[in-house]
């Protein structure tokens, strides 16, 4: 359907209204003041450690430690630039980019390390584990199995069920580390021999006088998988989607993509209903099943990669699988092209999150990025695009994501080293405007390795930059939680876990003073 004229009536509307651009959520302006902060406040770094935590986009390869890197390439004979951690970081992952390919270039030495059972467990495990030593309670984590697969040897089953041993061992570690926190008794008798190494170790680390967020009151650690598509890949991109290519000689390109979207897509599903995977997982599920979770907590499908030139539309017929199998949907858009983008993620993919969505509001972008088959559209049919058609289009798409309380995954360290035009300064992030119209908004890592972040530092770059009020600041916390893709069999027992969410929140809250805050 043509742009202009379909979006024509809608215009005619809100000028019956008498609505006009300057009453609309859409001003250019993406720095103005905040209206419900008074006083700037500064929140210590113990508070924000403490608080309960949800990160719902963090990529698994893109948050490996470095030093376990280095080591994986040294057990697979895999080239890197240098095998020294502090050397390595300057040469492939220095703190600022100059590109989008210079961002994405270290994931290549990544991905090669990642092609075993035991490379993936042990780089989800410490990700997992990292993400609970900053306070995250919950977390999904993401990543394309197809990336890893290997035809006949290393397969999409395999891949996903050594990732989620690799989570299930982290909840384990995490939740133990919260009942061991109160046990100063335990502590000073460590040395006595009742107790082994390990737990040894982790009283030393809980009690050595560092701030830690752990908490026998607080609610216990839990994960999510999400599995994602791919906009774009080539033949040596991986064995797997090398295979593809062979299959699918000949087929137009787009095509391709979708097909390998439906084939994810098809394998997660199966996984699903399986009840337990190759690794077993399952075979002693009785805590699980009194728990309502799911014995695979596969929550979410994604599509991720390059936007502009490789429309969300070639994905549809995965996502409508999806859909239909009641598999969550959140997809990668607005990031690399405008507001388009992020329409089509909730039309044709059915969208219930998004991530970045940095470019909902340009509305004077419309037009520009490209569609299927990567043509940008001709002079004449930008020309046939008002002005006034884009800002209704903008000011239709935000209201409906509002009110449909779609979720935006916001990751500040991310956009500054991929957003030039933020000039290091995340004032003029367009999440200042989205928590002002109230849309739902969460923050969230990315790739910690790579952005050189974690959920604390990504909160206190959003409350200093946006000066966030205690109530705001709670809003997009709890955000995480409430749009979360919680694997449990019963709504209730998300509810359940929510609730013991806001009320240790609420704990932490009095003990720093930051009780009596309105979340308006």
């Amino acid at each position: 359907m043509n742009l202009s004229s379909s979006l024509a009536p809608i215009v005619d509307k809100l000028k019956e209204l008498g609505v006009t651009a300057e009453e609309s959520n859409i001003s250019e302006d993406t720095t103005a003041t905040n209206e419900t902060t008074t006083t700037k406040i500064t929140y210590p770094y113990e508070f924000l450690l403490r608080i309960p935590k949800a990160d719902l986009h963090i990529h698994l390869d893109g948050s490996i430690r470095v030093s376990t890197l280095i080591d994986l390439a040294k057990e697979q004979n895999i080239s890197l630039p240098s095998y020294d951690e502090e050397e390595l970081k300057q040469m492939v992952f220095p703190p600022t980019y100059t590109s989008l390919v210079d961002y994405l270039a270290g994931f290549g030495y990544i991905t090669k390390v990642l092609s075993s059972k035991q490379a993936l467990e042990r780089v989800a495990y410490e990700v997992a584990l990292d993400a609970y030593d900053t306070g995250v309670r919950y977390i999904e984590v993401r990543f394309a199995p197809q990336l890893h697969a290997i035809p006949g040897k290393l397969s999409i089953e395999e891949i996903i069920c050594s990732v989620n041993l690799g989570l299930e061992r982290a909840v384990k570690d995490a939740d133990e580390l919260d009942k061991l926190s109160g046990e100063e008794e335990m502590y000073d008798n460590r040395y006595n021999g009742e107790y082994n190494k390990d737990t040894v170790d982790k009283l030393e680390m809980l009690f050595s006088g560092k701030v830690h967020p752990y908490n026998a009151a607080a609610p216990p650690h839990h994960y999510g998988i999400i599995c994602c598509a791919m906009r774009f890949f080539l033949p040596d991109t991986s064995p797997y989607y090398q295979a593809f290519w062979e299959v699918h000689t000949g087929e137009d390109q787009h095509r391709v993509f979708g097909l390998a979207s439906v084939a994810l897509v098809q394998a997660i599903t199966n996984l699903r209903e399986k009840g337990k995977c190759c690794h077993g997982c399952g075979s002693s599920s009785i805590e699980k099943e009194q728990n309502n979770d799911y014995i695979l907590p596969i929550v979410a499908v994604d599509v991720a990669g390059a936007e502009s030139g490789y429309p969300a539309s070639d994905h549809k017929e995965a996502f409508d699988l999806a859909h239909q199998g009641f598999l969550n949907k959140t997809v990668h858009a607005g990031e690399a092209y405008g507001a388009e983008s992020i329409y089509s993620a909730i039309t044709d993919l059915h969208a219930e999150r998004i991530g970045h969505g940095c470019n909902v509001f340009k509305w004077e972008i419309i037009g520009e990025g490209e569609g299927r088959g990567g043509r940008s559209k001709s002079n004449k049919e930008k020309e046939e695009i008002s002005d006034d058609i884009k800002r209704a289009y903008v000011e239709n798409l935000t209201r409906y994501l509002g009110g449909m309380r779609t979720c935006f995954e916001v990751c500040l360290s991310s956009n500054l080293q991929t957003m030039p035009k933020l000039n290091g300064d995340l004032r003029g992030h367009p999440a200042r405007k989205m928590i002002q119209e109230e849309l739902a908004v969460t923050f969230c890592t990315d790739n910690t390795l790579v952005s050189h972040t974690d959920m604390v530092k990504e909160l206190t770059l959003a409350a200093e930059a946006f000066e966030l009020s205690p109530g705001q600041l709670r809003n997009c916390v709890y955000n995480g939680f409430k749009r979360s893709f919680m694997a449990t069999k019963r709504y209730r027992a998300k509810r359940d876990y929510n609730r013991k969410v806001i009320s240790y929140y609420k704990k932490v809250e009095s003990e720093f003073g930051f009780t009596g805050y309105s979340t308006e």
